[in-house]
């Protein structure tokens, strides 16, 4: 995995950053304000499948 790659440096950062901020609103706010952030873990997911197959692609 070659972090020189921005697809891979925004889907980790991101999944990071939205770990982080759902995990902090769960205990700090509400729970039920924490699953806004739930649906941003597939973008992520995508994003680094994207990377992926940018880095690795098909011959």
């Amino acid at each position: 995995m070659n972090l020189r790659n921005t697809y891979f440096k925004i889907a980790l950062v991101g999944f990071m950053l939205s770990l982080l901020l759902q995990f902090v609103l769960f205990f700090a706010v509400d729970p039920y304000l924490a699953s806004v952030i739930s649906p941003l873990y597939p973008i992520w997911f995508i994003l680094f499948v994207v990377g992926w197959r940018k880095e690795h692609p098909r011959r």
